[in-house]
């Protein structure tokens, strides 16, 4: 190195204070970008994220509410229909206690039971002829019957058309028969006189039960208890029809059955067995006829059941019809009925009301749970005798399985809720209809999950009025998956808008992303050529410099040479006023001492003094150098401060745009909300130019201030983090003093240092999960200072490096979310910038910061 010249010593001192340090400078801003880059990904996948998880979670949400109020609903809805076919069934049943009261106040005879007979007539709906088709294995009708087309499906008027909805009946095949199968009138010794009848033409004596229905009615001990206008009433009374197959009954269940494929000789089962044998039952009506206040017999009325299950077996709950001509059980969905104590009365498959042996007299062995016909089996007992005192309802549970034996042997399932122990919603049916009244349950049945109702028959007439259920209830039981059709079309709508709502954020993000890429690139490129240009500028003028200095010092080493060989009238010619002419006219004047006092003392005291000051001279110089060097090393920590302090407006700027896609995706975008979303967006942006001004002239010390209102700038931060605070469901309380205090300083630098201390404030509270979470900003004037506090109840901050949060770089976030730069800037702008003081301290709740400005400090 001493055996360089000046010049090249020059250049490399050049290259060393200036190439390098932008070099390094540039290096660092490569890197800041391409950090930045990188952090403008994670910022846009995570917004992306995080906007998608917000609206799954909310359609999500949506969708449920959506199920469960379609669902109550349609809940509510099948208990109002049950609860109709209830009291249609009581009402008809009404009816015929009018026709009793009416016929025992005639002058009775052959002739007025024939005509009433025949006057009492009714439509019941019925189905065209079933064939079995080998092919399918299922029942084919002969004819279909649909409904009317029209020529115009919407609403002829505008007004009309919203949700324009018509369902036109289906004109169904009906058939009047009569309502009752027998009209008889009989004495007090219970021998008919008169009668009408399709069950038994000949007049026979009802005192005795053998001659009754299916031998199995006992009502004339009874009757005599009877007073004018009272009636009895009776059970439903018929025989019992069975079947050894549940469900269709195809050829390959009759084989596996054991039995011949005759469907025609078990149980009617609508769809399942539309060939099959119809339950004949009938439900008595007496009363007893009084000529001149003396009894002297009775008149009886045979209802013919079969208009009971009118009631029930031509409604389809869940259909877009209500109305059907053909039960199918097979669906889940039908409507049935029980008596009064549980016994199964009308159900779209006869073998399952519960009947009678036509050959006893007696009620059939209803189906029992696999427990109890064991039990029954061990007894060697009649089943009634055997049932008569067995306790009812016997814990009902869905892990308890049917006795097959029953269904295999006898063909009897007959339904009695009493004993059906592997049917738990029996006993639900009861409970909901104790009171009279209606009401639903789901269960899981046959791993089919079921709603099903329950509405009491309010018919209280006879017996019966001493039940609050009446004359029995009806159910209706309906497949969970048809019940949620309504709410699951609604969810697949919902599920196909976010599906393209995802899809168009995806193509969005995607492109913003090519967007940032694009401009980074371009960024980095900038960069370069200006690095490149501002190095060959550096070096062209160290060049020039280098040039112009050796060239002034070979001058002076010339007048040296010549000076030192004894040419003392030699002087260097002065071409400039800067330090080296100063330094020629020195050695000019230093050679006009030297040549008069050469001979002297002073003229050598004079020389030494010459060089002290040129060396002091090239000292300042070096420090203004040095001082250079450290201001261009300063400019490259700024450029990774930069990008710091713009996280908080880029995570508010993203929250505005996501807040803004929310609004337009749930319809509540309007001009208002995209004005102040614009407004926001405006100052953010505004803001993040600011910042780039207000870090290049932070150190400078002749900033421009001016006067702003504290208040207004609180407020301006505060605007910034708003939306944050209401998506974490931060409570931002604001008290401002009344006196609107004015600040001569740099509005912008102290809104940044606000929205520091709110963001932190934030952070703690996130982080700590605080509930009821708070932050309180209060601004006043006291003692001639402006004091602004912040306080949140975000548990403060640890007492072990509470005196260290103004330090450069320390922080307790990850290194993902803080550098520790914040709070050490807005200590410097606070207090070296605006004259004032900031300070920190906890309390019980939280982190007080507390900022004092002096009020009079133009």
């Amino acid at each position: 190195m001493k055996n360089l010249s000046i010049r090249i010593k020059l250049i490399i001192i050049f290259i060393l204070i200036k190439i390098l340090p932008l070099l390094f400078i540039a290096y660092i801003a490569y890197e800041g970008v391409l950090k930045l880059d990188t952090y403008l990904n994670k910022s846009t996948t995570f917004l992306y994220n995080q906007s998608k998880e917000i609206i799954i979670n909310t359609a999500n949400a949506s969708i449920e509410d959506s199920i469960k109020n379609l669902d109550k609903k349609s809940q509510d809805s099948l208990e109002k229909i049950s609860y109709q076919i209830a009291n249609q069934v009581a009402e008809f049943l009404y009816e015929r206690d009018k026709d009793l009261i009416f016929l025992s106040k005639l002058d009775l005879n052959q002739k007025i039971l024939d005509s009433f007979y025949e006057s009492k007539n009714k439509d019941i709906t019925i189905h065209s002829e079933y064939y079995y088709d080998d092919e399918t294995n299922t029942y084919k009708s002969k004819e279909e019957f649909k409904s009317i087309e029209r020529d115009k499906k919407t609403a002829t008027l505008k007004d009309n058309e919203k949700e324009f909805n018509y369902i036109d009946p289906i004109n169904y095949k009906t058939k009047n028969i009569p309502i009752y199968k027998e009209i008889s009138f009989f004495d007090l010794n219970g021998v008919e006189k008169y009668k009408v009848s399709s069950l038994n033409k000949e007049k026979v004596d009802v005192s005795n039960s053998k001659n009754t229905y299916v031998k199995a009615e006992k009502y004339f001990e009874e009757i005599k208890k009877l007073k004018q206008n009272e009636i009895y009433v009776s059970d439903v009374i018929g025989e019992y029809v069975g079947t050894k197959v549940i469900g269709t009954f195809t050829k390959e269940k009759a084989k596996k059955a054991g039995i011949e494929f005759e469907p025609n000789n078990y149980g009617y089962a609508g769809v399942e067995n539309p060939l099959g044998k119809r339950f004949e039952g009938i439900v008595r009506f007496i009363t007893p006829v009084y000529k001149n206040g003396e009894k002297i017999g009775y008149v009886s009325l045979a209802l013919d059941h079969r208009h009971i299950q009118e009631y029930t077996n031509t409604v389809n709950p869940t259909n877009t019809s209500l109305k059907q001509n053909i039960s199918d059980a097979t669906l889940g969905n039908y409507a049935f009925m029980w008596d009064y104590e549980g016994k199964s009365i009308a159900h779209p498959r006869d073998y399952s009301i519960l009947g009678y042996d036509k050959n006893t007299g007696e009620r059939v062995m209803p189906w029992l749970s696999a427990d109890l016909a064991e039990k029954y089996y061990q007894s060697n007992k009649n089943i009634n005798e055997f049932l008569k005192d067995y306790p009812k309802f016997e814990e009902q549970s869905l892990n308890k399985k049917p006795n097959l034996k029953q269904l295999k042997e006898d063909g009897n399932v007959g339904l009695d809720c009493r004993y059906l122990n592997f049917a738990p919603q029996c006993e639900g049916w009861m409970q909901l209809t104790e009171n009279g009244g209606y009401g639903s349950f789901i269960i899981n049945w046959s791993n089919v999950w079921k709603l099903t109702t329950a509405a009491a028959i309010p018919y209280y007439t006879g017996k019966y009025a001493n039940s609050k259920r009446g004359f029995g209830f009806v159910t209706i039981g309906a497949s969970v998956d048809d019940f949620h059709a309504a709410a699951n079309k609604t969810k697949s709508d919902v599920l196909d808008i976010l599906k393209n709502q995802t899809e168009n954020m995806s193509e969005i993000m995607t492109e913003n992303q090519f967007e940032i890429k694009s401009f980074i690139k371009a960024l980095i490129n900038e960069l370069t050529i200006i690095t490149f240009a501002m190095v060959i500028l550096i070096i062209i003028i160290a060049l020039l410099m280098s040039g112009y200095l050796s060239k002034k010092i070979d001058h002076i080493l010339i007048g040296t040479k010549k000076f030192a060989n004894n040419e003392l009238d030699y002087r260097i010619k002065v071409t400039s006023k800067d330090e080296i002419g100063q330094l020629e006219n020195s050695f000019n004047e230093m050679a006009t001492k030297i040549e008069k006092l050469i001979i002297e003392e002073k003229k050598l005291n004079s020389n030494l003094e010459q060089k002290v000051i040129l060396e002091t001279s090239k000292q300042k110089e070096q420090e203004q150098l040095l001082i250079q060097q450290t201001r261009l090393a300063a400019m490259g920590e700024m450029i990774g401060n930069i990008a710091h302090q713009w996280r908080q407006p880029l995570n508010a700027l993203g929250l505005v745009l996501q807040n803004l896609k929310f609004s337009y995706d749930i319809g509540e975008l309007n001009e208002n909300m995209m004005s102040k979303s614009i407004n926001k967006a405006t100052m953010l942006t505004n803001s993040m130019s600011k910042t780039i001004d207000d870090f290049r002239n932070f150190f400078k010390p002749n900033k421009a201030k001016e006067e702003f209102s504290i208040n207004e700038n609180v407020f301006k931060a505060i605007e910034l983090v708003e939306s944050t605070f209401e998506h974490h469901h931060i409570k931002l309380e604001k008290y401002f003093s009344l006196e609107e205090p004015k600040f001569y300083g740099f509005p912008n630098e102290f809104s940044q240092v606000i929205l520091n201390i709110l963001t932190n404030a934030k952070d703690a509270i996130f982080e700590n999960k605080i509930e009821n979470p708070l932050v309180i900003v209060q601004t006043k004037i006291e003692d001639s200072n402006i004091l602004i506090s912040i306080k949140d109840n975000g548990k403060g901050i640890s007492e072990e490096i509470i005196n260290k949060i103004f330090e450069p770089y320390f922080t307790t976030k990850d290194e993902s979310k803080g550098t520790g730069i914040g709070l050490y800037m807005s200590k410097l702008i606070i207090e070296n910038n605006m004259g004032g003081k900031i300070e920190v301290k906890n309390d019980d709740e939280g982190a007080i910061f507390t900022i004092k400005l002096p009020i009079n400090n133009n």
